[in-house]
């Protein structure tokens, strides 16, 4: 009876011994099935940083870097050009007086009383209407103002300089004078110019009166003058 207790013993031992060898380890550490992939091995180092680095890697260099733009250069701006200023065609010496009447003309000699006031005498009812009563006249001197200088051209323009629409032309005589019984009307003002041999001379101020003479004395205000 001893004998068979024992047996029973012993029997049972073992089948606890060979039970515990074939038990898993209830302490061993299970590992999260969302945090690996059947058949792949979990690397708890992995991170997309060595994707990147696997990147770099792949690439060996082998990239082109990107040529730079060239820099556009600007195109400078050509400055406009200041418009030249028409120069006013001047009448040649030898185009005829357009104011009609009784008028001077290059190479005439027939005037006298050079400098004077010729609207004294050439006036209606005057000494000298007989010869004509003038509506312009006047004598046109050197730069000096001291010798007259003949056969030139006195123009009268709407606008200054030689501007605007030219309306009469008279021609200077060899005396130096120049003047006409036709048909002017300077009420509106018209800006006279005088050409001489080498040059046009402009008055910058418009005339009502045809009476040059009156005002260019030589004393008071410079003669009518041109070279």
């Amino acid at each position: 009876m001893k004998l068979k207790l024992t047996s029973t013993l012993a029997v049972t031992l073992l089948l606890i011994i060979f039970q515990s060898c074939t038990t898993p380890n209830p302490y061993e550490e299970i590992t999260s099935p969302s945090a690996t992939t059947p058949g792949t091995t979990n690397n708890p180092s992995a991170s997309t940083d060595d994707n990147d680095d696997d990147d770099d890697d792949n690439n060996n260099g082998s990239t082109t870097p990107t040529t730079p733009t060239t820099p556009t250069t600007p195109t400078p701006t050509t400055p406009t050009t200041p418009t030249t200023p028409t120069t006013p065609t001047v009448t040649p010496a030898n185009t005829p007086s357009n104011t009609g009447g009784i008028s001077s003309a290059n190479g005439g000699s027939k005037s006298h009383n050079a400098g004077q006031n010729c609207m004294n005498c050439h006036n209606p009812g005057g000494s000298g209407s007989s010869k004509g009563v003038w509506q312009v006249a006047g004598t046109v001197y050197n730069q000096t103002g001291t010798t007259a200088s003949p056969n030139g051209t006195v123009q009268f323009w709407t606008g200054p300089n030689g501007t605007g629409t030219l309306k009469y032309t008279m021609k200077v005589d060899a005396k130096g004078n120049f003047y006409t019984s036709g048909s002017v009307v300077l009420t509106a003002g018209l800006y006279p110019a005088v050409t001489g041999v080498t040059a046009t001379k402009y008055m910058s101020s418009p005339v009502t009166t045809g009476s040059c003479n009156s005002c260019h004395t030589g004393t008071t205000t410079a003669r009518v003058w041109t070279n």
